[in-house]
């Protein structure tokens, strides 16, 4: 889905009516893609806050609700860290 809106950006740049565009068409177009970039940016930003927002809210009510389960999942959690660290 990335790919197809980069080609979609490049695209829209080498569509030109005039075969020399002038350096001001050339800022035109600059910065119109570096708007759509931001834009896209700022979407999946976004888009990523509200996940992990939802993932930290899951865990907290996870960790209030079942907290000798979490101090377990934990602790053998740190267990395994601590048996792969030690082999190498």
């Amino acid at each position: 889905m990335q790919a197809a809106k980069s080609r979609s950006i490049l695209d829209d740049m080498s569509t030109s009516n005039d075969s020399t565009p002038t350096l001001d068409d050339l800022k035109t177009q600059a910065s119109e893609v570096a708007r759509k970039v931001s834009s896209q940016i700022n979407d999946q930003a976004n888009s990523l806050r509200d996940v992990t927002a939802t993932a930290r809210y899951n865990t907290q009510e996870f960790i209030e609700n079942n907290p000798w389960q979490s101090v377990a999942m934990a602790a053998a959690l740190g267990f395994l860290v601590g048996v792969i660290v030690t082999r190498r």
